[in-house]
C-alpha cells in the first residue's frame, strides 16, 4: 500500500472513530445530565452541608469540619440503630435470596398460568410501603389480628399476644414485612435468568441420570449466579434504606429503630439538619461499599478476558 493510500485510509478511520464517539456522547449525555442533576449534585451538596452547622434555630451556617462525624462516636443511640440496621440487612438479604430463588424455581416449572402467578407475586412490591405496613399492622394486632387468630385456632397460646413487646420478635416482624414487600423483585430477576438457560442442558443432565435436585444445584444455580448477585445487591441497598415498615409498625422505638428512622428523628425532630446529613452520607457510603463487593464478585465470575 502506498503512503498516500495509507494516509487516506487512516483519515477515513479517524473520521469514522470521531463520528462514532460523538454519536455515543450525544446518546449518553441525557442520562449523564439526569444523573448529575438528580444524584451527583444532591450527594455533593449533602456532603458539603454536612461539614457545616445547619440548624434553623441558630443563625448562620459556619464551617465545622468533621464535627458532625465525630459526634457519631459518642452517640449512644446511634450504636443501637446500627446494630438494628445490620440485623435487618442480614436477615432480609438471606430470606429474600433463599426464598426468592426457591420461589423463582417453582414458578419456572409452571407451564400454565405462569403470568397470573407472577402478577400475583409482584403485587406486594407494586404497593406502597406504607400500605403494606398498614396491612401487616392489622395482621399483627393483639386482639383481632389475623396472625394471632390463626395461631390460636391451632391451639397455640397466642391469644392477645403483643408481637412488639419483645425486641427479637419485633425485629423479626418488621423484617417479615420488608421481605414480603421486596422479595418479588428478587423473584423476577432470578426467574428471568432461569428462563434464559438453554433447555438442552437439562436434557443432557437428565440423560446422564441427574435428579431434579442435582440439576438445580449443578445446572441452574451456577448459571443464575450473576442474577443472584444482582438481586442480593438490590436487597442489600433496600434493607439499608428500610424505613416505612419500622416507622409504621414500631414507631420511634429504639429497640427496632433502623438508621433511616434515626436520621429522620435527628433531622426533623431535633432539627439538627447537618448531623442528619452526615448520617445520610455515612449510610450511603456503607451501602455502596457492600454493593461494590457484590459487583466486583459478579465481574470476576462473568468476565471472559
Amino acid at each position: 500500500m502506498s503512503a498516500v493510500a495509507f494516509k487516506e485510509t487512516s483519515a477515513k478511520k479517524g473520521v469514522g472513530f470521531n463520528a462514532d464517539t460523538t454519536l455515543g456522547v450525544v446518546l449518553v449525555s441525557p442520562i449523564l445530565i439526569t444523573m448529575a442533576a438528580l444524584v451527583f449534585y444532591p450527594m455533593a451538596r449533602t456532603l458539603w452541608d454536612s461539614l457545616h452547622r445547619v440548624n434553623p434555630m441558630q443563625a448562620g451556617t459556619p464551617f465545622v469540619g468533621l464535627e458532625n462525624y465525630t459526634r457519631m462516636l459518642s452517640d449512644g443511640q446511634l450504636g443501637t440503630t446500627w446494630v438494628n440496621t445490620l440485623t435487618y440487612v442480614v436477615l432480609a438479604v438471606l430470606a429474600e435470596t433463599i426464598f426468592g430463588v426457591l420461589a423463582a424455581s417453582l414458578i419456572n416449572q409452571l407451564k400454565v398460568g405462569r403470568q397470573w402467578v407472577l402478577a400475583a407475586v409482584i403485587l406486594p412490591w407494586a404497593l406502597p410501603g406504607v400500605v403494606n405496613s398498614v396491612i401487616w399492622l392489622w395482621i399483627y394486632q393483639p386482639g383481632a389480628g389475623l396472625l394471632n387468630g390463626i395461631l390460636t385456632s391451632l391451639g397455640l397460646p397466642f391469644d392477645n399476644h403483643v408481637w412488639f413487646n419483645d425486641r427479637t420478635s419485633a425485629i423479626i416482624a418488621v423484617t417479615v414485612v420488608h421481605v414480603w414487600r421486596m422479595m418479588p423483585l428478587t423473584i423476577v430477576i432470578v426467574l428471568a435468568a432461569m428462563q434464559s438457560i438453554p433447555s438442552h442442558l437439562y436434557e443432557a443432565a437428565r440423560i446422564d441420570g441427574a435428579t431434579r435436585p442435582q440439576m438445580f444445584a449443578l445446572v441452574t444455580l451456577p448459571l443464575v449466579r450473576s442474577a443472584i448477585a444482582v438481586a442480593m445487591t438490590n436487597a442489600t441497598v433496600n434493607a439499608f434504606n428500610l424505613f416505612d415498615e419500622a416507622w409504621v409498625l414500631a414507631g420511634s422505638s429504639l429497640e427496632t429503630r433502623p438508621i433511616l428512622v434515626q436520621i429522620y428523628l435527628e433531622t426533623f425532630q431535633n432539627l439538627r439538619f447537618s448531623y442528619g446529613m452526615a448520617l445520610s452520607v455515612v449510610i450511603t457510603f456503607v451501602s455502596l461499599l457492600v454493593s461494590l463487593i457484590y459487583v466486583l464478585r459478579v465481574y470476576r465470575n462473568t468476565r471472559f478476558d
